[in-house]
């Protein structure tokens, strides 16, 4: 498990769309986690795309990352989209205010 020093607690909420249709979410608990999340996600779609999206992918992973972590750090969603003819390929992180686990019920009794 994660542990956070200093700073406002949150979670990074992380979804990659092809389309309309939601092709996976990920809950991470650093920025490092999520970017690892988003970087994989990344290559598993563009490894099957065109030269472009696939090149637009790996200009991301090479010089994007930085970017990425700035804007999570200001609390801003971070988002990528990449595009092959009427496919539209898109990954968001989204900084999200730290919820504390529900409580969990006394089964002592």
């Amino acid at each position: 498990m994660s542990h956070r020093t200093g700073g406002k607690p949150r979670w990074y909420h992380c979804e990659c769309h092809v389309d309309e249709h939601r092709l996976g979410t990920y809950d991470a608990y650093s920025t490092g986690e999520a970017l690892r999340w988003f970087k994989a996600t990344l290559m598993m779609v563009a490894i099957n795309m065109d030269e472009e999206p696939y090149r637009q992918a790996r200009d991301w992973i090479e010089h994007g990352q930085d970017e990425a972590t700035r804007e999570l750090s200001e609390d801003k969603a971070h988002t990528l989209t990449l595009k092959q003819r009427t496919t539209h390929a898109t990954w968001t992180v989204t900084p999200v205010p730290y919820l504390p686990p529900p409580m969990q019920a006394d089964t002592s009794t």
